[in-house]
């Protein structure tokens, strides 16, 4: 069957208005929304992200994390968001003006994401309804919060434009230099949110299984040159870290810190109760003296090892202390509060929604359910063992609410068929006749 091109064009012309229709609409009402509304005026506020990003403003150091006391260079922070951050505060300054246009800049990134949604829902064969309704859940729910300090919004555009070219490309894989640049723009997610190297490797897998064996060789060679991409992309920070810590590790070295953290004796399952329970202060050098300057004495990576040693032994002796906290964990990440019910409740049902769809969804439209699946499944994994935070949850929503959206639309579409009349057999004997 040969396409009309006039009529493909037509297609993409209207995909590409409806895109940029509800970019607008979800950037005005995410603008005026009490969600959209920013707590800070200024970019002095916020947690290690303000902190590093200010110190590379005003000292040229990636360094000094933690709000107690000064403790040296760090990699406790990805560098994506903090060099955007820095960048910002550098050419507008960190009053007003630069908070405003860094709050300008995460409203578009949420409103890409959902602007985004048709386009993938129609790349992934679902037609282009799931994706309208999984941006109109995203306007009208709105579980996101806008944060200038936190890298969430800005890793959740990464992560949906990375899908509609992932899925694009390894369908019809092209020459290396094509390969190269989706690897680069790999590297750049991985260095704003080092989970999404867990996607890279499911990705490119899901979006070539239906090619022809020869598609399928050029995709294998794609892979090669992606993840060569990828990692030169983040080359240059494996080279400061190692010159910096001497030692090798994935962009961040934070990770025995958050799992000691996370797994205490005083410990409970989100960051919110830690802080008010004290917990957090007594295990974080964020806001403890004492601790930040065990960091600067030992220094970054010999303390989280610390922290990851103390960490693995409270939870071998408490395992049903562990499995406990990992197990509410597991349902904040699913079902969070999100800063009250008006916006926990449809969002706690939306995901329930998601998981029908994608059993639906699997029967039809495999490809499309396997990689849905596939970043639900593989990118909240950490947060499992790690005290959560409603913003982890921001990156994925859209994975959420397309398969959601795909549910409610086949459940309309079945109840419709079934209130839909039949014919008796007496006029079906009839119409044969007729229709011959």
């Amino acid at each position: 069957m040969i396409l009309n091109p006039w009529k493909q064009i037509g297609r993409d012309i209207t995909l590409t208005r409806l895109t940029i229709l509800i970019f607008a609409a979800s950037f005005l009402i995410y603008a005026v929304s009490p969600q959209g509304r920013p707590a800070f005026l200024d970019l002095k506020h916020g947690a290690e992200i303000t902190r590093v990003a200010l110190t590379l403003v005003q000292q040229g150091d990636f360094a000094h994390p933690f709000f107690a006391l000064p403790t040296g260079p760090t990699a406790h922070t990805a560098p994506g968001y903090v060099f955007l951050y820095a960048l910002v505060a550098k050419l507008l300054g960190i009053g007003a003006t630069g908070a405003t246009f860094l709050w300008v800049l995460n409203v578009g990134f949420l409103a890409l994401q959902l602007a985004l949604l048709p386009m993938l829902s129609s790349r992934l064969g679902l037609g282009v309804a799931p994706g309208i309704l999984a941006a109109a859940f995203g306007v009208i729910v709105q579980p996101y919060r806008v944060m200038l300090e936190w890298e969430a919004l800005f890793t959740g555009a990464l992560m949906v434009v990375l899908c509609l070219l992932t899925l694009g490309y390894f369908k019809a894989p092209r020459d290396w230099g094509h390969s190269a640049l989706l690897g680069f723009l790999w590297g750049a997610a991985m260095l704003t949110n080092p989970e999404c190297v867990l996607l890279l490797f499911a990705w490119p897998h899901i979006a070539a299984m239906e090619n022809s064996p020869a598609a399928m060789q050029r995709a294998r060679r794609a892979m090669i040159v992606v993840l060569a991409g990828a990692a030169l992309a983040c080359l240059p920070w494996f080279v400061r870290n190692y010159r910096t810590f001497h030692s090798v590790f994935f962009i961040r070295d934070n990770f025995g810190l958050e799992l000691f953290t996370s797994n205490n004796s005083c410990a409970h399952p989100t960051m919110l109760e830690n802080y008010n329970s004290g917990c957090h202060f007594f295990t974080h050098p964020s806001t403890n003296p004492e601790i930040a300057a065990e960091v600067a004495t030992v220094g970054e990576v010999q303390f989280n090892h610390d922290m990851m040693k103390r960490a693995i032994a409270w939870i071998e002796s408490n395992p049903a202390a562990f499995a406990s906290l990992t197990f509410r964990r597991f349902l904040k990440f699913w079902f969070p509060s999100l800063y009250g019910l008006r916006y926990a409740i449809p969002t706690g049902i939306l995901t329930i929604f998601s998981f029908a769809g994608l059993a639906m969804m699997y029967r039809k439209h495999r490809q499309a359910a396997l990689l849905l699946a596939s970043t639900l499944f593989l990118y909240p994994l950490v947060h499992y063992i790690l005290q959560f935070e409603a913003r982890y949850r921001y990156p994925i929503f859209w994975a959420t609410f397309l398969p959601a959206a795909y549910a409610i639309l086949e459940i309309i579409r079945m109840l419709r068929k079934s209130d839909q009349p039949h014919a008796s057999a007496e006029e079906t004997d009839e119409l044969v006749p007729i229709l011959k």
